[in-house]
């Protein structure tokens, strides 16, 4: 049984490198490593290449968008296990072992959807522990729930993860009308659905949050997303909206009830209302023009306020109207999309 390591990389710093050269030292009857690098770097690239390791296999592309990377990184997997590594953070080779322990074990169950472990968190002026609790629970909506209550930086994919169920999660967000910066979310909102995730009790994953340390950060890289798709930065007021209506259309769609068969409305309601508070309660109002745009989704977002109850399906036809005021095309497609799936 072996673990496929997924390392799509497009930095070209000494750290980024060290990343393939560890992960290439492991044990190759445990562990293939897939390094697809797009940084056009010509020394990076002779680098790599000097690479001597029996589990690594390299190719390089042409610059291209970081998810694209990785689902074409993923496509070379072999392994029954799939992990995500970031060519700007680290990982434990003692945890990877035990990490493979435990999936060797699982292999055979099914009900195994992910195995992880706990995280060190580096921040520019501290450093400290994560563990998720209470995801080996055989009911989703107890997985679900402790996923939420955790209210942190999405982790999750940062796992190991049965590679069936990665190729469906990313495959389904490669699907998907427009690409926003919480489509992580939807892919570990996939993984809890649809399968129990097993934890070891040591560190397997080292996360520096970098840019998204900070509110003005973040904001910048989810706003980086709308402006890659079109729409004025002012939709970005919308952000946790669109993840609240994705995520619930989502669980009550044919696509997950014909893998999850069980009835997933109550994660679909438990989802919407999460993530609808957020869209109350965070404050994104800082660096909007005079726009039209600002005037709209400022608009929209009070209407919605001012209402008692909110339908999901009325929701949606409300949400592509305003998507169509920036972006016609996009707008029925991301009602066609939804309304079908």
């Amino acid at each position: 049984m072996k673990i496929s390591l997924i390392l799509p990389t497009n930095r070209t710093s000494y750290s980024a490198v060290a990343r393939a050269l560890e992960s290439a030292s492991l044990d190759v009857d445990k562990f293939e490593l897939i390094v697809r690098d797009n940084s056009e770097n010509d020394r990076k690239r002779a680098f790599l290449n000097q690479i001597e390791s029996p589990n690594m296999r390299l190719v390089t592309v042409a610059n291209c968008g970081a998810y694209d990377n990785f689902v074409e990184a993923l496509r070379l997997a072999t392994g029954e296990f799939v992990y995500l590594l970031a060519d700007d953070d680290w990982v434990s080779s003692r945890g990877l072992m035990q990490l493979h322990a435990l999936a060797a074990e699982s292999e055979g169950d099914p009900s195994v959807g992910c195995i992880t472990g706990a995280y060190l968190l580096e921040t520019s002026s501290a450093t400290g522990f994560f563990q998720y609790s209470g995801l080996n629970s055989p009911e989703p909506l107890n997985r679900l729930t402790s996923y939420l209550d955790a209210n942190t930086t999405n982790f999750l994919c940062y796992s190991a993860v049965r590679r069936s169920l990665a190729t469906f999660s990313s495959a389904f967000v490669g699907s998907l009308p427009y690409k926003f910066s919480f489509h992580d979310q939807l892919i570990s909102l996939l993984y809890l659905t649809l399968g129990r995730i097993l934890q070891i009790n040591r560190v397997v994953y080292f996360y520096d949050l970098g840019d998204w340390e900070t509110p003005e950060g973040s904001l910048s890289k989810d706003r980086a997303f709308y402006s890659q798709a079109g729409l004025p930065l002012e939709y970005d007021r919308l952000h946790w909206l669109f993840c609240a209506l994705e995520g619930a259309f989502l669980l009550k769609s044919q696509l997950v009830a014909e893998k999850a068969r069980y009835n997933t409305a109550p994660l679909a309601d438990l989802w919407f209302q999460t993530m609808f508070n957020k869209f109350k309660c965070h404050n994104r109002e800082s660096g909007y023009g005079q726009t039209t745009a600002n005037f709209d989704t400022l608009q929209f977002r009070r209407n919605l306020l001012s209402q008692q109850d909110v339908d999901l399906n009325g929701l949606l036809l409300d949400l592509c109207d305003l998507l169509e005021i920036a972006d016609s095309a996009g707008g029925e497609r991301y009602f066609n999309f939804w309304s079908t799936l």
